[in-house]
């Protein structure tokens, strides 16, 4: 189980998603932006408290990762979401993952929040090592992960299919030694 997350880092609040976020979260999902919800996230308007009273926390207790909201403090507004999944205890691992609403991108949040949720799973999270997949197309996301301290080991061919064809994968990671060499080259 992981412990409950609340992170303040570079103008962001990362937490777990939550009863307060009811009506934003609904606003999101009425007006199709899926992008600032993690994969799962309701689908439909009606959804919407089911999904932050049951799967967002049942997700962190039973282990399975998280679903954290990327909240600018100065705003208030959700402006993404970002979350660990496929997490294998006994290997200490799991795979980090985000998206940004796409009228508040090219502002640093993903960069911002990839680092530190990586940074914090590596120390209060208890894993050993955080990866990262990346589409070779999605030359943001790539970005993204080399700004924020993930070292790329290499390329997963054909490893992601989109319903229409296979895309090749970029694999990062990021472990504990890493969090040095990051806090020293900021």
């Amino acid at each position: 189980m992981f412990p409950p997350v609340k992170i303040i880092s570079g103008g962001l609040e990362i937490r777990e998603f939550g009863s307060r976020d009811a009506a934003r979260v609904a606003a999101l999902v009425a007006a199709g932006d899926r992008t600032a919800l993690p994969p799962g996230g309701p689908g439909a308007v009606t959804d919407v408290e089911g999904w932050l009273a049951e799967t967002v926390h049942r997700r962190r207790l039973t282990g399975e990762g998280v679903h954290l909201a990327m909240v600018e403090e100065s705003s208030g507004e959700i402006v993404g979401s970002i979350g660990l999944r496929d997490t294998d205890w006994e290997a200490g691992h799991s795979e980090i993952g985000y998206g940004v609403r796409a009228d508040r991108r090219g502002r640093g949040h993903a960069t911002e929040a990839a680092r530190a949720v990586g940074r914090w799973a590596l120390t209060d999270g208890g894993m050993r090592r955080i990866q990262l997949h990346a589409r070779l197309d999605n030359v943001a996301s790539l970005r993204v992960a080399e700004k924020a301290g993930y070292h790329r080991e290499g390329t997963l061919r054909m490893a992601e299919w989109d319903g229409e064809k296979a895309h090749d994968l970029a694999v990062f990671s990021m472990i504990a030694t890493d969090l040095r060499t990051t806090e020293l080259s900021r």
